[in-house]
């Protein structure tokens, strides 16, 4: 079920820019959890990378999956003077 939940959460991500944007604004990972969490998207890091790994037609390990969000991210808030840290971290912390 959570490969299906991750898959929901990509292209949320994809389609949904309030919704990226609102993840992109985070100022910690423990408040994109939380968005993730109140969306009810529960997943594993295996079953984020499967999905990406799935859409993108390679292999994807975390730290380019990682790498990949964060390049978006940073181009989306740099005019805003943010980071895309805790996208990052919040990557990092799923088990």
């Amino acid at each position: 079920m959570s490969v299906e939940l991750a898959k929901a959460f990509c292209v949320r991500l994809m389609s949904d820019d309030e919704f990226r944007d609102a993840i992109g604004r985070a100022a910690s990972a423990k408040e994109i959890a939380d968005l993730v969490a109140a969306n009810n998207y529960t997943f594993n890091k295996h079953d984020l990378l499967k999905v990406v790994s799935d859409l993108s037609g390679k292999k994807i390990d975390m730290e380019h999956l990682s790498a990949m969000i964060c390049e978006v991210y940073e181009e989306e808030i740099k005019t805003e003077g943010g980071s895309a840290d805790a996208v990052a971290e919040w990557l990092a912390s799923l088990q």
